[in-house]
């Protein structure tokens, strides 16, 4: 090998090691932590607000193995059968679902599969919405947000939660 091309591949392997090192700025941050109706732990979903969207990193446990929906909530409120949280967060008024031409709303997210032990580990990067408390449409609004696990999958398409069942758990969002 020659010394021009040992120079290049040295400052293709500095530069590797460069980008592979940084720290990439990120902003706000929130986490959720969700419980079953009888209040017994789902596990947490941590968002952060990143330059491509915002990150959503769960770590769930305790649910039936297969596919969930999981949705952002309009209201920041998970009692009993977590109806007070509300709607799909939607400030926009789309239809539901990626599948709908006329979707998604906001808060629609991918289905979340557990494992065959009640396990979900995942992270999925969304940018229908922000974190940041001086947007218009904020998630941390008077009524705050929430995200809620639904007991089957979200088929992308039908109003106005996707006949994914019953809602199992809940988190209310709370910014950090």
């Amino acid at each position: 090998m020659n010394v021009r091309g040992l120079t290049a591949a040295t400052a293709v392997a500095l530069l590797a090691v460069a980008v592979g090192g940084r720290t990439w700025a990120t902003g706000a941050t929130a986490t959720a932590v969700l419980k079953f109706a009888n209040g017994s732990d789902a596990g947490t979903i941590k968002l952060t607000e990143a330059p491509a969207g915002v990150l959503l990193k769960f770590d769930l446990k305790g649910l039936t193995p297969g596919p969930h929906a999981l949705h952002v909530h309009e209201t920041g409120k998970c009692e009993a059968d977590f109806s007070g949280a509300g709607g799909i967060y939607n400030p926009l008024g789309a239809k539901h679902g990626f599948l709908n031409e006329e979707g998604p709303m906001a808060g629609d997210l991918p289905n979340v599969v557990a494992a065959a032990d009640g396990t979900a580990a995942a992270e999925v990067l969304t940018t229908f919405f922000r974190l940041s408390k001086e947007t218009e449409d904020t998630l941390f609004d008077a009524d705050g947000s929430s995200l809620v696990l639904f007991e089957k999958a979200d088929d992308y398409l039908s109003e106005p939660e996707g006949a994914a069942g019953t809602r199992v758990a809940c988190g209310v969002l709370k910014a950090e």
